[in-house]
């Protein structure tokens, strides 16, 4: 097993700044151009996402360390209320500390946990009463891709995919098996049980998934 290398949270957690100077989809503040990892706790912006009939909304953004190297990110609307949140881990590995054989690139990585959309009718997290709103996972992704830019894990992230959103990791976002049937034996290790959730974020799919629905 393969241990992560704590990163130094000093690097990138600095005072955010309090006027923002950059603009986003029709002149409104969103984190297009943010250091995520530069911010504090707290507000740090908007995103854009889709009403249920497709028009546009706004939606805010909050931070939460709630680890060493974790962090959680939550989607409220103006009156409070959860709309969706996700957890993620960074995991940074420095040279020599993973066996190059059975990873012939960098496994850094983020490791994405707890992504939710709790406005979506239909779906087991559910919250009756909220008005429905398109793009939340898309966008909690879209912020864990410039996480793992920030902290030098160069754009990889990674997660356990639920049966019924496996599709939608893949089809949508482009994401794959970590160790596909296919490419086991390119690896030195065997595998004793391989669980086909696990899911990465192939290089041919970052650029995509950061434009995706216009990007943040």
């Amino acid at each position: 097993m393969i241990n992560s290398i704590q990163y130094n949270p000093q690097i990138y957690y600095k005072p955010a700044v309090k006027t923002p100077n950059f603009t986003g989809h029709w002149g409104v503040d969103t984190l297009t151009h943010t250091n995520i990892g530069s911010c504090i706790e707290g507000y740090i912006g908007k995103i854009y996402v889709r009403k249920a009939d497709n028009s546009p909304g706004f939606l805010n953004v909050f931070k939460k360390r709630i680890g060493r190297n974790e962090e959680n990110y939550s989607i409220k609307n103006d009156k409070n209320e959860l709309i969706g949140e996700m957890n993620i881990q960074i995991n940074k590995y420095l040279p020599g500390s993973y066996d190059p054989l059975t990873y012939p690139e960098d496994p850094s990585h983020v490791f994405v946990d707890k992504l939710m959309n709790y406005s979506k009718p239909g779906t087991p997290y559910y919250k009756d009463g909220l008005e429905y709103f398109k793009d939340i996972g898309t966008r909690l992704l879209q912020i864990a891709q410039r996480r793992s830019d920030e902290a030098n894990c160069i754009g990889n992230i990674k997660l356990v995919a639920k049966g019924e959103s496996k599709p939608w990791y893949k089809k949508v976002i482009g994401m794959v098996e970590e160790f596909p049937p296919e490419t086991q034996s390119n690896y030195r290790f065997k595998f004793n049980f391989r669980n086909p959730n696990i899911m990465i974020l192939p290089p041919n799919s970052k650029e995509p998934l950061s434009r995706l629905q216009g990007g943040l």
